[in-house]
């Protein structure tokens, strides 16, 4: 019997969501499946966001629980759901006594786990089956969260295995040769492979192909999965700092040139961003060379960026959230443009049986969606994206 096709996916959020659809679109997954995959992970995404909020009430009411339960009625939050989270998250006492107030502990998540694995619905717990428990270090208070862990499907004779992979180590599995395609989001992709491109200043996935040795990493990017998932990396300003760069009359683009006048604002103090995308930034931007410094973002970066006019580079998507944040806007051309790629590994693509045709069935489409992108968020974001 042939060997499965392996391929990597994102195990959780709204990449995962897009990618099921497309799969069960295409006929990889049933739709039953699909459904109840997006809908279980969604839940449990709910659930996280949820308790980082009593956590953040929790404390902004010094601890007190009365308070907390009256600031979440404000806030339009059901009672009820309030008290069975608060009995369910982990209470503790910090080095000062304090009472402090914590995610749910793995045992209770688990519990939720093990609810579906039992529920009444057969694809409700072919679902389930097909996940586990992951503690989710990107989030402030390391949440355990439910996350996609692997599930088989077969299509056309071609028998596959769906793995869950976090974004950033996709590119080196598939470098080495134990992932055959990756269904996955291009920033984090590129991240993972500026050791073998002939340039830093590499902006999305048509010129990361162009310049990537191919001898040195045996990776083939085949185009986009074609889902409305496109985003950006921005860079933002609040408005008097954007209105500095109008004033330059400078180009759009963000390190086009040496002597780029904007880069001024870069260099006035470190720029807050994600860490994750710190040596995806430094090599677009020659950040070393150019004497541009960055340093970790808060959770609420948008906000800190208009409050204390600081300098961020944060991904954008539709443009809602910074068309909350008063004062706050999109300075320039994108550093980094991104979207759900279909990649392959070379060899496998040339000789495993399968990986060719499950590749061609999801049809990668080569156009660049960049100029219909810009122009949602320029409708979005009017004068504040200069």
């Amino acid at each position: 019997m042939a060997e499965p096709v392996l391929i990597a996916v994102p195990p959780k959020g709204g990449s995962f969501d897009d990618v099921v659809k497309r799969l069960a679109q295409v006929g990889w997954l049933r739709p039953a499946l699909a459904a109840h995959l997006r809908r279980l992970l969604k839940e449990d995404k709910r659930r996280v966001k949820f308790e980082e909020g009593l956590i953040d009430l929790w404390n902004d009411h010094g601890g007190d629980r009365e308070a907390t339960m009256r600031a979440a009625d404000r806030a339009g939050h059901d009672l009820g759901d309030v008290e069975a989270a608060l009995a369910r998250m982990r209470h503790y006492r910090d080095g000062e006594g304090r009472h402090g107030l914590d995610y749910s502990p793995l045992p209770v998540v688990q519990g939720f786990l093990d609810q579906w694995r039992e529920d009444p619905d057969s694809d409700v717990r072919e679902a389930a089956q097909c996940l586990h428990l992951q503690l989710d270090l990107t989030r402030p208070g390391k949440p355990v969260r439910v996350v996609f862990n692997q599930c088989e499907f077969e299509w056309k004779g071609i028998r596959g295995v769906l793995l869950g992979t976090e974004h950033e180590v996709t590119p080196p599995w598939l470098r080495r040769q134990r992932r055959d395609l990756s269904l996955t989001c291009y920033d984090a992709f590129h991240n993972t492979l500026l050791d073998v491109l002939d340039t830093g200043r590499v902006r999305n996935w048509q010129e990361l192909r162009a310049h990537l040795h191919a001898e040195a990493a045996p990776v083939r990017i085949l185009g986009s999965l074609g889902l409305d998932d496109y985003l950006g990396h921005c860079v933002l300003m609040a408005r008097r700092q954007a209105e500095r760069v109008r004033a330059l009359g400078a180009g759009r683009r963000w390190a086009e040139r040496d002597d780029d006048p904007k880069l001024a604002l870069l260099r006035e103090q470190p720029v807050l961003i994600d860490p994750a995308y710190a040596d995806l930034y430094a090599s677009v931007l020659d950040a070393q060379r150019l004497g541009i410094r960055f340093a970790p973002g808060p959770k609420d970066i948008e906000r800190v960026c208009a409050r204390e006019q600081r300098v961020a580079i944060y991904i954008v998507r539709s443009g809602s959230t910074v068309a909350l944040v008063p004062d706050l806007c999109v300075v320039g051309e994108e550093l980094v443009t991104s979207e759900t790629i279909v990649a392959a590994n070379a060899l496998s693509l040339a000789r495993k049986p399968g990986v060719r045709e499950l590749a061609e069935s999801l049809e990668p489409r080569q156009e660049d969606h960049a100029p219909a992108w810009r122009a949602r968020l320029a409708a979005r974001l009017g004068e504040r994206l200069l």
